[in-house]
């Protein structure tokens, strides 16, 4: 399991990369897009992989764009990122981001809670573009939290798992344990309500994580 930190402004970054994440994610729709060329030219030699995301309004962002502008966005990124977090609507430049060099994070953002076979069926579509599905759920009973770890934990590997909103925010913590590889964690301004920051995530990981051998 690694630790992301998301950057969502260009006085943050400093902040992030001293924290020490295992990655660091741009959210290229939450960055003032005057900012982005300096920031690109500051992502040319991070110590840690980079993830950059347009996430959509739909899903919890701010772009309000279409396809063609979101390849824009990320047209000065892709040289320089290890992951590109790519929503269904955006599927089809899966293809371009991968010639790039980019593995995709093929995402999906609800705000609701699906049954066991719809989680099952959305993992097998995101994974029909994608490299690691992102599944980002919000629970609305300990039943739902229950079929989300039970879920992470019997889907293919590898996958991510979270949780959106503040009610089941104790879930985060229990998703890595359950088998999701990445764990999204606030150093500045939480990217997400609800997220834990990373210092928060570590201590959880350390009291509920097996022991250091």
């Amino acid at each position: 399991m690694d630790l992301v930190a998301p950057v969502t402004g260009l006085d943050e970054l400093d902040a992030v990369l001293a924290a020490e994440p295992d990655l660091v994610e741009l959210r290229l729709d939450l960055v003032d897009r005057g900012d982005h060329p300096v920031l690109a030219a500051r992502c040319s030699d991070l110590p840690v992989p980079l993830i950059v995301t347009v996430r959509s309004i739909d899903e919890g962002g701010a772009f309000a764009g279409d396809e063609d502008d979101c390849t824009r966005l990320l047209a000065p990124f892709l040289p320089l990122a290890r992951y590109v977090d790519l929503e269904q609507r955006f599927r089809a430049l899966a293809p371009a981001c991968r010639e790039a060099g980019c593995d995709v994070i093929a995402s999906a953002h609800l705000a609701t809670m699906l049954p066991l076979p719809e989680l099952f069926g959305l993992e097998r579509e995101l994974r029909s573009y994608g490299d690691l599905p992102k599944l980002v759920l919000a629970p609305s009973s300990d039943d739902d939290l229950l079929d989300l770890l039970a879920f992470t934990h019997a889907a293919a590997k590898p996958v991510c798992t979270s949780i959106t909103g503040t009610a089941y925010r104790h879930g985060r913590a229990l998703l890595p344990l359950f088998g999701s590889a990445l764990a999204y964690c606030a150093v500045g301004r939480p990217s997400s309500p609800g997220q834990y920051t990373l210092g928060e995530m570590r201590e959880l990981m350390r009291l509920l994580g097996p022991p250091a051998d």
